[in-house]
């Protein structure tokens, strides 16, 4: 994951249905809304009534100031109730993009529903050439309907924040619209990782969760071994109630009868 905002944290994906090509990316990019400057404050004065008493004010001399709201961007909500989530120390992205991870459990999102959660996978490389807006990290996330013949794939681009933190879009978007991207704990030697589309700010009667559209979305159980090892999975989800989330929204992937890589 928006692993689109916005490296699955967004992970954004283009729907291959049989033979037909790939669409470009129908649910994964964030929508973008121009924003139109605000117009100037409005100030306009009556012409003062002429009165006979000289100790009456007319009201009209009083100018009446009108002003035009400035759009302002769709924010988050407050993180009221949820911890700060501290991600991973001493992170090393080389590592952690070294190889595939499989997608163990995950949260429902706008741009992979559950019907699509059979044979998840999350694919990084360096990028030779970062283009115009300097993405460094190349994106390939894939996952399968139930037939494991109906394939979704999304190509994307990320960039390093800070440290375990990372953002993701479409490359075709320019940085400031690609979506959080944390690492919140990552295991080499063990083989998993735990992925979060940014701070947590919903609160709920088990904790606190991202999101489900796009950006500022989703949570991950990543592993570097397909087949499902139960103890490793548990492992990581407490790790996960440790951190304050919900784990209500995490839900398994099915990686058995996948098909072969080509």
């Amino acid at each position: 994951m928006t692993f689109h905002s916005h490296l699955l944290p967004l992970l954004a994906f283009t729907t291959t249905l049989g033979d037909h090509a790939p669409s470009l990316l129908n649910t994964a990019a964030p929508s973008m809304t121009s924003l139109i400057p605000s117009q100037a404050p409005t100030i306009s004065t009556s012409t003062p009534t002429t009165t006979t008493n000289p100790t009456t004010v007319s009201p009209t001399m009083a100018p009446t100031i009108t002003t035009t709201p400035t759009a302002m961007p769709t924010t988050r909500a407050p993180f009221e109730g949820c911890k700060d989530l501290d991600v991973a120390v001493n992170f090393d992205l080389d590592s952690f993009i070294s190889a595939k991870w499989y997608v163990q459990q995950q949260q429902v999102v706008d741009y992979l529903p559950e019907n699509r959660f059979y044979c998840v996978t999350a694919e990084y490389s360096k990028r030779g050439n970062p283009g115009l807006f300097r993405y460094e990290i190349n994106v390939k996330n894939k996952a399968y309907e139930e037939d494991r013949t109906t394939k979704t794939e999304g190509n994307l681009c990320a960039y390093k924040t800070d440290n375990a933190k990372l953002a993701v879009a479409p490359c075709f978007l320019p940085r400031f619209a690609a979506g959080p991207y944390w690492v919140v704990v990552y295991d080499e030697e063990e083989g998993y990782a735990l992925i979060s589309g940014g701070q947590p700010s919903i609160k709920t009667e088990n904790g606190c969760k991202n999101g489900d559209g796009t950006n500022n979305s989703g949570l991950w159980i990543f592993t570097r071994q397909q087949e499902r090892n139960e103890t490793l999975v548990q492992m990581v989800r407490g790790i996960a109630a440790d951190k304050g989330f919900d784990l209500t929204v995490l839900l398994d992937v099915n990686q058995t009868n996948c098909p072969t890589e080509e």
